[in-house]
């Protein structure tokens, strides 16, 4: 989050007009990553929004002017960002195999509720009355945007609802024994495993990250067959359920985005769920043996997601 001891009406205004132009920017490169994956219904979506903040960078302009305040050559880039607030709109609106309207929507009305906040608290601890003023202002449009953007949020989940195209996801809360959470390892990692085959050729620095989760994957095999061998342990039918629903989806899925180069996204929204899934079974359980059994996966999911890092580098930057 910016520093809010802003000291004059011309330090804020850049700064209101930076952020404009900042969401343009990202906008504008999100569109362009759900066009090529031919994700319509999204790329529709942040186009409209690129549209909308173009509209807000011209009345700020306008403001300025009427104001006698100039821009400045000097102005850092603006990124809404709190360490104390959870990145998931980010990362389920910016990845393009994943992305829907709900949650571009979601995305676009968390950030102009993390702008209402700055300028709230702008408003609240400026020494300078023009400088309150003002952020007072622009708070009250962040605060109009955001409402808008709900009401389209709500209709698009709605949406969503009626045409059935929520996707199935890992359920942490089904995962009952050390069993369950081997079937859903395995599923994570033959999926994984498949995606890393794909692009081992063009990416050949995948390759020691194929050769762990080959290992992590026949070490999970043999646990889970040793569990139904010798303890008559099966999982349950729920997560057994569950993970037919995650594999027919990903066939789908694959289908549907049947883009070059779009096995790397593929990769890094599989991990960065598989890490959100054990952490949550982690943070829940309390049988020992499957929390210690998801403290290991959860350690190699971060691996994995540091490695994905290097292969994609900033294409959700």
């Amino acid at each position: 989050m910016l520093l809010t001891n802003i000291d004059s009406p011309a330090a804020l205004m850049n700064i209101a007009l930076q952020a404009e132009r900042e969401a343009i920017r990202r906008y504008t490169k999100l569109a362009a990553s759900m066009r090529d994956t031919k994700n319509s219904a999204a790329e529709h979506l942040f186009v409209r929004l690129i549209s909308e903040e173009q509209e807000h960078e011209k009345l700020l302009l306008k403001w300025m002017a009427s104001e006698g305040i100039k821009e400045l050559e000097d102005s850092p880039v603006v990124t809404w960002f709190d360490p104390q607030v959870s990145t998931t709109y980010n990362e389920e609106a910016c990845n393009s195999y994943h992305s829907t309207p709900y949650r571009a929507l979601a995305f676009a009305v968390h950030n102009e509720e993390m702008a209402f906040n700055f300028y709230t608290h702008v408003a609240a601890h400026s020494q300078n009355k023009i400088v309150r003023q003002h952020a007072e202002v622009l708070a009250r449009e962040e605060l109009g945007h955001a409402a808008l953007l709900r009401a389209e949020r709500r209709k698009a989940f709605h949406e969503e609802q009626n045409n059935h195209t929520q996707e199935p996801r890992l359920d942490a809360s089904i995962i009952n024994s050390k069993v369950d959470l081997l079937a859903a390892a395995i599923h994570i990692d033959r999926y994984l495993i498949d995606q890393m085959q794909t692009i081992k050729k063009s990416n050949p620095e995948i390759m020691s990250l194929l050769l762990e989760s080959t290992e992590q994957l026949a070490e999970n095999e043999l646990s889970l067959e040793d569990e139904k061998t010798h303890h008559q342990f099966m999982p349950s039918e729920e997560v057994a359920d569950n993970l037919e629903k995650l594999k027919q989806h990903n066939l789908f899925m694959q289908q549907k985005f049947d883009q070059p180069n779009q096995e790397a996204s593929r990769l890094w929204a599989c991990c960065d769920r598989s890490f959100a899934f054990y952490d949550a079974i982690v943070a829940t359980t309390d049988n020992e043996n499957i929390m210690l059994l998801a403290q290991r996966l959860t350690s190699s999911s971060l691996d994995r997601i540091k490695a994905l890092k290097t292969l994609l580098k900033n294409s959700y930057a």
